[in-house]
């Protein structure tokens, strides 16, 4: 299959039905690469920070460096329906829209192959595991990183319930910081009619369910959103003949900061920790899919807008950050940069719904937002 008389809806058809998890990114990153080479790029660097993939683009002078980003990963989830490009990987599947995403960029290279910018660089990443929140720090901190550091740095999501090509956009906070924690409770476990006789991590359990779902109360209330959602916990085995002996509790905590992710960590942590040495209980705490808060500039939004409202296409400021995660934060830490939405319809299933299928029509809108940015800031 050739990229450059392909139509972006074939494109996303095909990487749609052919999905690999988040780490696992192999196949796609070199058809990527393969396509990139099609369209002429000048430089096509592979194994960014895992299994990424860059195609830069050079104009006829030197400039400013533009990076445009698009995530090669998808989620382990059973896809529903019966379209014709449907995943053929059983508990895999593209319902975030990454498909999509990577469809646009592909678009963009096209048209570059036929015309370069008139200055600096263009440069189109693909970048992995953007669902676990690895992959944009692990490009960031490899070596080739220097060889694409950009200026201008710019990535979109697909919206579910907003309207079509609708763009949404904010200066400052536009994704939460958030990150997973895992606690575990270790004590003695004992016959259940001699519970006296071990140390059970129940009651400690149970009161840190409790002071982690007071936590944000608690702290300062001028920093935006702060947020603990509880999503597991385990106490002991099913054994009517056993006191427990072990425990587990996992909650995701969220915020619109990076500073105040750090405050709610260890406020977090310090919480565990006492109860666990009042119960005389050992205490083990992990980390999983760390978010950091994604920050736009005033420029790279006002670019955005000004490019958007250019196409005809309707612009909205957000008033609050999205609540979700996204790890584009890594790169616009960086650079001048910014991430935005595009309304998928107000009839699109929402983002991780078995179901969920992104919209072909919102293809066009996407390549003519990120065309107009290498303009705007290359011509």
């Amino acid at each position: 299959m050739t990229m450059l008389d392909t139509s972006l809806a074939e494109l996303r058809h095909h990487l749609h039905a052919v999905p690999e998890l988040s780490g696992e990114e192999v196949a796609t990153a070199e058809r990527i690469a393969a396509w990139l080479e099609e369209a002429g790029a000048d430089q096509v660097l592979r194994n960014l920070g895992g299994h990424g993939v860059a195609g830069v683009f050079q104009g006829e002078i030197p400039g400013p460096r533009v990076l445009l980003r698009a995530e090669l990963d998808a989620l382990p989830i059973d896809e529903q329906g019966d379209k014709h490009w449907r995943s053929i990987r059983e508990h895999v599947a593209h319902s975030c829209g990454h498909d999509g995403h990577m469809a646009v960029l592909l678009g963009v290279a096209q048209r570059l192959a036929h015309q370069r910018p008139a200055r600096g660089e263009v440069v189109l990443l693909f970048q992995p595991a953007e669902e676990t929140g690895e992959g944009a720090r692990r490009i960031v901190a490899c070596d080739d990183f220097e060889r694409i550091r950009p200026d201008h740095a710019y990535a979109f999501h697909n919206l579910p319930g907003r309207p079509m090509g609708e763009v949404s956009v904010r200066n400052g906070a536009f994704t939460c910081a958030s990150r997973g924690m895992i606690i575990r409770l270790n004590g003695l476990c004992s016959h259940a009619a001699h519970p006296e006789l071990g140390r059970s991590p129940a009651m400690a359990m149970c009161r840190i369910l409790q002071g982690l779902k007071r936590l944000p109360q608690q702290m300062p209330d001028d920093h935006g959103l702060v947020m603990v959602t509880l999503i597991h916990a385990r106490l002991g085995e099913i054994a009517f003949g056993t006191s427990p002996g072990q425990a587990e509790v996992m909650a995701t905590l969220r915020t619109a900061s990076d500073d105040m992710m750090r405050a709610l960590a260890e406020a977090a942590v310090a919480l565990a920790r006492a109860e666990a040495e009042e119960e005389q209980l050992g205490i083990e705490i992990d980390w999983c899919d760390a978010f950091a808060a994604t920050t736009n500039t005033e420029e790279a939004v006002r670019a955005v807008e000004t490019v958007a409202a250019g196409q005809g296409l309707p612009v909205s400021r957000m008033e609050a950050p999205h609540r979700w995660s996204e790890d584009f934060g890594a790169l616009s830490a960086v650079a001048n940069g910014a991430m935005f939405t595009l309304g998928a319809g107000e009839e699109c299933l929402p983002l991780h719904h078995p179901g969920y299928d992104f919209p072909d029509p919102l293809l066009e809108a996407g390549r003519g937002i990120f065309l107009g940015l290498i303009h705007h800031h290359l011509a």
